[in-house]
């Protein structure tokens, strides 16, 4: 199999995203797999809109969410809930466990109020990781490289987090993806991802402003 093209976006905004940027950061962390508010739900309909055109040529053929809600909520969002699509769960691409808005949901919970959504591949029902380090982070990051080139697909969307994919791309910082950017990179079999240069989409008008307070 050779070289994979892969279409990286970060969830809609969640009321945690808010929090952190308001600096209150005890009660960020404090929220429990937390879903898209109204703004995330509007980034993620407007990215929707925006990257239907793109689709045509990219031809689609898997996408891959983490388990977490405001994850699965932007991949119905984004593709809708009945999307021509396969679409399967994976545990591998979710954030970096540091508090509570970072552990999902059980996986009988999860699944029931996803019911149209493989969760096949989640084995354990509290399949995150608490408290993670860098080290597990970056094990979890490898993993996930050889799980997308084990995929007989080659044009994949994964629906993830801004930590998990800033250290997926190797960018040295926090978090380089705003909520429900979609970046396009390119997989080698070596693992390497860089930018293709292709699809770029930003639905975030504040985030470079909030990078920068």
């Amino acid at each position: 199999m050779g070289k994979k093209e892969i279409l990286l976006i970060r969830h809609g905004q969640g009321d945690h995203n808010r929090l952190f940027a308001e600096n209150r950061t005890e009660e960020a962390l404090a929220l429990r797999d937390p879903a898209l508010n109204d703004i995330g739900i509007q980034q993620a309909e407007n990215l929707g809109v925006k990257l239907k055109e793109q689709l045509r040529k990219f031809d689609l053929e898997l996408i891959i969410t983490s388990p977490m809600r405001r994850t699965l909520m932007t991949t119905d969002h984004v593709f809708g809930k009945e999307t021509s699509y396969p679409v399967i769960v994976s545990s591998i691409p979710t954030e970096m466990g540091h508090g509570e808005c970072d552990y999902g949901s059980k996986k009988t919970q999860i699944s029931k109020d996803f019911p149209h959504r493989d969760f096949s591949l989640i084995e354990s029902e509290e399949w995150w990781t608490d408290l993670e380090t860098q080290e597990h982070l970056e094990q979890r990051v490898e993993d996930f490289k050889k799980f997308l080139n084990s995929r007989p697909e080659s044009r994949i969307a994964v629906v993830s987090h801004g930590r998990f994919l800033t250290e997926l791309v190797g960018i040295g910082q926090f978090c380089a993806f705003g909520n429900c950017d979609c970046k396009q990179y390119t997989l080698s079999k070596d693992g390497t991802l860089t930018d293709s240069g292709g699809i770029f989409i930003r639905v975030d008008n504040l985030w470079e402003k909030w990078q920068k307070s």
